[in-house]
């Protein structure tokens, strides 16, 4: 099955993960207010463009600044920005008066600085954040003793949490590294929890997402959570993501891809090297067929069929070099 989407076109389920916005909260906007009213797919399903999410970027903001979403969901995009800037303004004139106030936003030029606090991250984020301008990973931890090794390095704007439940400890947690850290806001990523758990831990600081999302959609909520603009993360690398649901995650960067190809030939196992080379050779037809210039319907249809096709045969590929490194015992 291929997708159907343009490239700047996004379901409902990938808008939820990028603009951290319920998919049943986005239907209430649409239905109630009007807010953001998606375009229909043939098979009835919502599709939503750049400029969609541009427009509940700054809804989301503001309501979450507490404006009511009935008194702001009929503005247009303009003149949410300009409601947005002025207070973001007043936000730093405020901040010019209390030089402790920690609830700033993002100066011009200034990096989002992360830190990720669990166990296990994929590698995909904690690779994958690098390759992302405007982002600046300080560092990840499990235990607040370590954070208290990362203190020295400066102001934290964004925490990420990876948690498989939430639950009471975990909002105890969140509040304890709100308080830790300085940080503007948390983002948690869970596996299951209960409606109730997710409403409670949810707040102006603090967001709950399932932790299917992807590095890029992760980015652009760390950028839009510190105040920043959220249009202006750019992958370095070309080859890192893609929204499209059809379209895995690339579990490895390029860098890691590279340094398994010149991999020492003093290991006896030449599988890690020939396995990064297939998928690095994959990614490069994935991003061709991405890119290919579609003449007509038939054409775009056919290269949308071949790029899903070509990712999820990296994507396999992809899983059977995570059990050769665990094999091998290699660290990358």
């Amino acid at each position: 099955m291929y997708n159907d989407l343009a490239k700047d076109e996004y379901k409902i389920g990938a808008v939820s993960k990028i603009t951290g916005i319920g998919t049943e909260t986005l239907r209430a906007w649409e239905r109630r207010y009007n807010a953001v009213v998606p375009k229909r797919s043939d098979s009835g399903d919502r599709v939503y463009t750049s400029d969609d999410l541009s427009k509940l970027f700054l809804l989301k903001n503001l309501v979450d600044a507490g404006n009511s979403i009935g008194t702001i969901a009929r503005l247009n995009t303009s003149e949410l920005k300009s409601k947005w800037e002025n207070s973001v303004q007043i936000s730093e004139q405020n901040a010019a008066l209390d030089p402790f106030s920690e609830k700033t936003s993002l100066a011009k030029h200034q990096k989002c600085r992360v830190l990720l606090y669990g166990d296990d991250f994929p590698l995909r984020v904690m690779d994958g954040m690098d390759d992302f301008d405007g982002i600046e990973l300080v560092g990840q931890i499990n235990s607040h003793d370590q954070w208290h090794n990362l203190k020295h390095q400066g102001i934290i704007h964004v925490v990420i949490i990876e948690k498989p439940t939430v639950n009471e400890e975990t909002r105890r947690l969140v509040s304890s590294l709100l308080k830790e850290t300085g940080a503007w806001h948390v983002v948690v990523l869970y596996g299951f929890g209960s409606q109730t758990e997710i409403s409670q831990l949810q707040g102006p600081q603090v967001s709950a997402i399932r932790s299917s999302i992807d590095v890029y959609e992760l980015a652009r909520l760390c950028m839009d959570r510190a105040g920043g603009d959220s249009k202006n993360i750019v992958a370095s690398n070309a080859a890192t993501v893609y929204l499209e649901e059809s379209i895995p995650t690339r579990r490895y960067s390029a860098r890691q891809l590279e340094s398994l190809t010149r991999m020492s030939t003093s290991i006896q196992c030449e599988c890690p090297k020939h396995l990064s080379d297939l998928i690095k050779s994959l990614v490069a037809f994935e991003i061709y067929s991405a890119e290919c210039e579609n003449k007509n319907e038939d054409d775009a249809a056919l290269h949308s069929f071949l790029h899903a096709t070509t990712s999820q045969s990296r994507a396999i590929l992809e899983d059977a070099l995570a059990h050769v490194i665990s094999y091998e015992n290699i660290d990358i």
